[in-house]
This record gives C-alpha cells, sequence and structure tokens, in this order.
C-alpha cells in the first residue's frame, strides 16, 4: 500500500532538508548514496524518508531528485531543455475554447479563452530564455565538437518551431478578433494586446538567437577545420616527416621572432594618473622620441581658450521649440511621427538637421509626450543611405495623433 502524503510533508520536507535538495539539483548525475550519507545534514533515517515521499530516488547506489521536483526548480528559473511542444497544446486548448464560446458564449469558455492566452505568452517568453541560455552554455561548456555542432542545428530547428508556433497564435487572435471585440471584455482586450506586443518582441529575440547560431556555428566549423589539420601535423610529425623529409626545420629556425619588436620597456614603474596629466604626456613624448615609437605624438596640448568663448557660443546656439513641434504634428492627420519628422523643414537658423537628429528627436518626442500620442505597436520601415552610401533599413514603431474620443479615454 503506497504512503499517503499531503501538501504539508513535502513542503516540511523540502524546507527542513534544502541544503541535501541545492546539494542534488547542483549534482544530478554522479552522488552516490555513500557521498550523501556523508553529509552532516542528513541521516540514513531522514533519507529513507525522502525515499517513502518519492522526493528522491536511489538506482544501482546513484542518487537523484524526483523528476517533478527537478522540472519545477527549472521552470521557475527558466532553465533546462527548451520544450516548445507545451505552446502547440494551449494553442489546441485555446482553438477549443473558442469554438465552444462561439456555440454557448457562457464565460466559462471566456475565462479558459484568457488563461490559455496568458500561458502561450508567458511560455512563448520562457522558451526563448531558455534557448539563448542553452545556446550559450552549449557554445562555452560543450567539449566534443561534433556534439557541440549537432546541439546547434537542434536549438536552430526549435528556433524554427517556435517561430510557427508565433504565427500561429497571431493568426488565432486575428481570426477571433470580432469575436474579441464583441465580448466587451475590458480584461481580455488587455491579454490581447499584451500578446501582440510580446509577440512581436519574441520575433526580434529569435532573430538575435538565429544570428548567434549561425556566428557559434561557423566559429565552430573553423576551429574543427584548425584541429583537424593540427591532428594531420602530429601524425606528420609522429612518424618523423617533417624533419627527414622537409626543410620544417629550417624554415622555424629562420624566424626571428623577438618579443616587443626589439624595443626595450623601461624598467621605472610610473603612477598612472601621473600620465593621465600635461606632465606625464610631456613624460611620454621623451619616452616616445627615445624610443621612436611615433603614435604617442599624435596628442597635442589644446590651446588656451579664449575669455569669450562663452558669449561667442550662446550667440549661435538656438534652441529648438520642441512642444510647438509637437502641437503642429498633433494638428495633422496625414503622416506618422517618424515620417513627419523625416520630412520636417526646419528653420535656416537652426542649420542642418540630420538623419540621426531627427531620429533622436522621434525618441524624445515619443518618450515625453507619450500621453498624447497613439502608439499602434506594428512596425513600419524606412529605407536610407548611411555615410558610406550603402542602403539600409530602419524599423521603428507606428505612432498616430491621438484621436479625442482616445484622448478622453486616456486621461
Amino acid at each position: 500500500m503506497a504512503l499517503q502524503v499531503n501538501i504539508k510533508d513535502i513542503l516540511s520536507q523540502l524546507s527542513q532538508h534544502r541544503g541535501v535538495v541545492e546539494f542534488l539539483f547542483a549534482n544530478r548525475e554522479n552522488i552516490t548514496v555513500n557521498e550523501l550519507l556523508a553529509r552532516e545534514d542528513i541521516s540514513h533515517d531522514q533519507f529513507q524518508k525522502l525515499k517513502s515521499l518519492d522526493l528522491v530516488y536511489e538506482y544501482e547506489n546513484i542518487v537523484s531528485l524526483n523528476d517533478a521536483v527537478v522540472s519545477m526548480f527549472e521552470d521557475f528559473m527558466e532553465i533546462g531543455e527548451v520544450t516548445p511542444g507545451f505552446i502547440n497544446d494551449y494553442i489546441n486548448e485555446l482553438n477549443r475554447n473558442i469554438r465552444f464560446y462561439q456555440e454557448s458564449r457562457e464565460n466559462r469558455f471566456l475565462r479558459s479563452i484568457k488563461k490559455y492566452l496568458k500561458r502561450i505568452n508567458s511560455t512563448l517568453t520562457r522558451e526563448i530564455i531558455k534557448l539563448q541560455k542553452n545556446v550559450d552554455d552549449t557554445y562555452k561548456n560543450e567539449g566534443n565538437y561534433r556534439i557541440k555542432l549537432q546541439k546547434l542545428e537542434n536549438f536552430r530547428e526549435k528556433r524554427d518551431t517556435i517561430i510557427d508556433f508565433i504565427k500561429k497564435t497571431n493568426e488565432v487572435v486575428e481570426t477571433t478578433r470580432s469575436l474579441f471585440s464583441i465580448t466587451n471584455d475590458s480584461e481580455l482586450f488587455g491579454i490581447v494586446q499584451a500578446l501582440k506586443v510580446s509577440l512581436i518582441e519574441n520575433l526580434d529575440f529569435l532573430i538575435e538567437i538565429q544570428t548567434d547560431i549561425t556566428d557559434f556555428i561557423n566559429k565552430i566549423q573553423f576551429q574543427l577545420d584548425v584541429y583537424k589539420k593540427a591532428q594531420q601535423l602530429k601524425e606528420i610529425k609522429d612518424y618523423g616527416t617533417l624533419y627527414f623529409k622537409s626543410n620544417f626545420k629550417e624554415i622555424v629556425g629562420g624566424i626571428n621572432s623577438i618579443k616587443h619588436n626589439g624595443y626595450r620597456a623601461p624598467k621605472t614603474k610610473i603612477a598612472i594618473d601621473f600620465l593621465y596629466s600635461d606632465d606625464g604626456h610631456n613624460l611620454c613624448k621623451r619616452i616616445s622620441k627615445k624610443y621612436k615609437i611615433t603614435r604617442l605624438m599624435v596628442r597635442g596640448l589644446a590651446d588656451k581658450m579664449s575669455d569669450n568663448f562663452k558669449d561667442k557660443g550662446l550667440d549661435h546656439q538656438i534652441k529648438l521649440d520642441t512642444e510647438k513641434l509637437v502641437e503642429r504634428f498633433l494638428g495633422q492627420k496625414k503622416e506618422n511621427l517618424f515620417e513627419y519628422l523625416i520630412e520636417y523643414k526646419f528653420p535656416k537658423a537652426i542649420g542642418n538637421v540630420t538623419f540621426e537628429d531627427r531620429l533622436s528627436l522621434f525618441v524624445e518626442i515619443a518618450m515625453e509626450y507619450q500621453n498624447h500620442l497613439d502608439f499602434k505597436y506594428q512596425l513600419q520601415y524606412h529605407d536610407y543611405k548611411n555615410n558610406e552610401k550603402q542602403n539600409k533599413r530602419l524599423g521603428y514603431t507606428l505612432i498616430l495623433p491621438i484621436k479625442e474620443k482616445d484622448k478622453k479615454d486616456k486621461i
């Protein structure tokens, strides 16, 4: 007959033996019974108690935590293996409850719709964080090159799977938009809006992860090629081919590699703070002249400032009236904020306003006047040429003047 337990017993044992639980969670694969019982915070009877509650397992003298306990800790800390299959289950349940709500219009199905929308949002974010951590850990810690490549390829497939789930979720939200509007539920509206913003952000994160995976694979492939060549070179060396059938020894012996390119470093220790001063710079110039190091001669002492330099600066300083610019933008209905600033003709007195200045102004207005603006949370793109005449594309958020009705609601 199985031992009857409750949540109080489980929490009590986990709290009482939290040091043992932490030790087993950190070392999950190679802890023997003797090593565990050698600790001072657990006895043989306490170990048997944990086994009777199924909190720990013993197999062939190896002790491990219950898989459910390990999964609970991994979910809370957002670590462990990437398991995007849960997202597909949530999408299926969401579609099922949407069909039920369309037929009966009962609130219990509406509550389930909200629940699964929240779960999809949180699970997508958690799986992407776990994917990024697994990619970094695999590249840094996996010692076998071929296994490392295989794992990164698997992570690439999981990334594509998550992208497919994001597209499916977006399709479900778009196709049921009218149904969500009919419910007139403010909580549901907020959940859907948060989900839309999260989907866009998660796609951006997945693009960065794909870039990291591709970069890591290229580096590993290069390192693997170098390793293979080093193995071939070692094999040739072991057979004595380098010394007896080539002039390798003479070529290596003829390489004249001298440390510091033949220049002696001064032995006197000088404080770094002194070198940052003008006297220290003069000393560096004398040393560079002695050792013929010309790169330290680039920096020179600044000339003395004129007495009226502040007055000259104030005469030519013209401050842009951002408030009037925002009022003009709110008074028109044709262009969004980014297009308006790009096409806006500033007064001649201000001078030339570069593309970077207009972009900074866009960010400043979006942050300071957010209560007067309508953020659509949709990405638009602007094509331009940089200083090297290269074609570039910039993504920006669609921001429109807020309507009077929306303005009253926002207030």
